[in-house]
């Protein structure tokens, strides 16, 4: 069966939080209880929050899905505290109250014929990618997994994409977990032994990964979809603040995206 971006209507609606856990070094995990939201969303797509009431902040934020509990109606984040809105986040308690717009965006797009994907991802950039893995393991379709951090700790859910993969390969900045150096280098070698090995590779956030990547498959012509993040006023596609370049014109994150053929995006140095 094929997993398609096909898009929801947004929904505006109210969420509780269930779960708020600190889990290293500023980033959090936080559990929100919100069935609308939750049994509707796909692997790609992102919500529009807030939980403020303040002068200062005005605007929601937009938090790509990390964990999709359909049957729960559950949906969770990853997020580190970098500013006001993920400041405010931060201090969630169980029983609170938050406002939400979604699933909003395009998702990943799953070809049917595909037998194998890779996922590339460095850091918090793996979180958009775990309902994405969870959906493709669940289709008994084989995962090959390439994870870089500055450093261990900054691995996230790494035992969990380890368990489901046919096989992980880490690098980190300063050796700790893996080898230094850029963990595409692994893609290549992996390619150049079996050029057929990965149909489809995904991946999130960082266009250095994604340059390397699009140089990879101009020479062995997988398909490759990126999800990008850019600041978003709206999340519905109004203000058109969160534009970027593709081969199509300027298109934006929040409407066309996240989700892009990689090909199509143009990824300035």
């Amino acid at each position: 069966m094929t997993m398609t971006s096909k898009r929801n209507t947004p929904i505006f609606t109210n969420g509780i939080v269930a779960e708020h856990v600190l889990l290293k070094n500023g980033y959090y995990k936080t559990v929100f209880i919100a069935p609308q939201v939750a049994q509707t969303a796909k692997p790609g797509q992102f919500v529009m929050l807030s939980k403020w009431n303040i002068k200062e902040l005005f605007l929601k934020r937009p938090f790509s899905f990390y964990e999709i509990e359909p049957e729960t109606g559950r949906f969770s984040l990853l997020y580190k505290k970098v500013g006001k809105g993920t400041a405010v986040l931060s201090e969630s308690k169980p029983g609170e109250q938050v406002e939400l717009i979604g699933p909003l965006g395009n998702g990943f797009i799953l070809p049917e014929k595909v037998k194998n994907i890779a996922v590339v991802a460095r850091g918090i950039g793996v979180a958009p990618l775990l309902p994405l893995i969870r959906k493709v393991k669940s289709e008994n379709r084989g995962i090959y997994s390439f994870l870089s951090a500055s450093s261990k700790e900054l691995l996230f859910a790494n035992e969990l994409v380890e368990a489901v993969s046919l096989n992980t390969y880490y690098t980190t900045d300063d050796g700790s977990k893996g080898l230094p150096g850029n963990v595409t280098m692994f893609l290549e070698d992996l390619l150049r032994e079996d050029p057929e090995a990965i149909d489809v590779v995904y991946t999130c956030g960082s266009k250095r990964l994604a340059r390397h990547i699009g140089e990879l498959q101009q020479r062995y012509h997988f398909q490759a979809y990126i999800s990008l993040e850019e600041r978003m006023g709206c999340g519905i596609g109004a203000c058109k603040g969160c534009v970027v370049e593709t081969s199509h014109g300027y298109q934006r994150v929040c409407k066309e995206g996240p989700v892009f053929r990689l090909e199509e995006v143009v990824l300035n140095a």
